[in-house]
Order: structure tokens, then sequence, then C-alpha cells
């Protein structure tokens, strides 16, 4: 196949099939690309809590994201969740958010689930943290945590 100047050629396996590309059309293409992925949220979330289990269970909660966007969630056993974007935080709400994540840091973590379980998730660049506890549970640490727990949901609760 003879070379053409400023194309870029996409040749597939077996030849069958050539794509040219004026080099100018590759420019666009690139930057449509580069410019479609960077306004992708970050993949971890910021903070996520729930509660569920049960005869059922179905699983709910919340996931606030570090762009500050807020989804509620819905899972059944064996099904992908139900995510519904709820708006993003306000700056007071953001405030709220981020006064809990400071003290979950000092918080050890706790895994003790009952049949009904109730969790919060704090996510780092590096890991990710969990405290599940059922709701009837009396332990110090419990009490905090549901406390912490309480005061997510009234602040993504909030109009």
């Amino acid at each position: 196949m003879p070379e053409h100047r400023g194309y870029l050629s996409l040749r597939l396996p077996g030849d069958e099939i050539v794509f040219r590309f004026h080099e100018p059309m590759c420019r666009l293409l690139l930057l449509v690309l580069l410019l479609s992925t960077s306004s992708c949220r970050s993949t971890k979330p910021w903070l996520s809590w729930g509660e569920g289990g049960g005869f059922t269970g179905l699983q709910q909660g919340y996931t606030v994201w570090r762009d500050g966007t807020i989804e509620m969630w819905r899972q059944s056993p064996g099904d992908p969740p139900q995510t519904r974007t709820r708006g993003k935080l306000r700056r007071t709400q953001r405030q709220q958010i981020e006064a809990v994540y400071r003290q979950l840091q000092t918080l050890p973590a706790y895994n003790s689930p009952g049949n009904y379980s109730r969790f919060i998730r704090r996510y780092t660049s590096r890991d990710t943290a969990q405290w599940v506890w059922s709701p009837s549970d009396t332990h110090a640490v419990t009490r905090t945590l549901q406390m912490l727990y309480e005061m997510l949901n009234q602040n993504v609760r909030q109009p």
C-alpha cells in the first residue's frame, strides 16, 4: 500500500481493513479523548456508609465522592448496586463530613457484624478503613460509631 504523507494509517490483522486519518484529525481525536477522560471523577469515594442484612440481605446507604457528589444506593444480594445521585455537598455539609472523616482517623478498626449491621468506610489514596457493627452492640467504639453514623445521615438528608 502506498504511503501518504500527513496521514496516519491503522492496519488491522489480515490487512482487510485499513483506516486512514488525516494528521489534524488525529490531533483532534487525541484532544477529545484527553478532555473526556479528565472530567471523570475519582475512582475512589471519600466516605461510604449504610446498613443492611437481616432476612432479605438488602443493604442501603450513601457514598460521598471526593468531588462532593452524594449518591444514595441500594443493593440486594447478588445484584449490582442501584445508585441515584442526590446532588453535591454544600460548604457546611462538607465541613461536617470532614470533621467525621478526621474523627474516624482516630478510631481503631472494628469488625463485629450482627444479623443486621451498619458500616462506615473511609477511603484514602492508599487504603480503605472499615467499621462494621450491630446497632444493638454496646461496646464503647460502637457508641462513637453510631453517633458518627447518625451525623452522616443527618448531614446528607439536609435539603
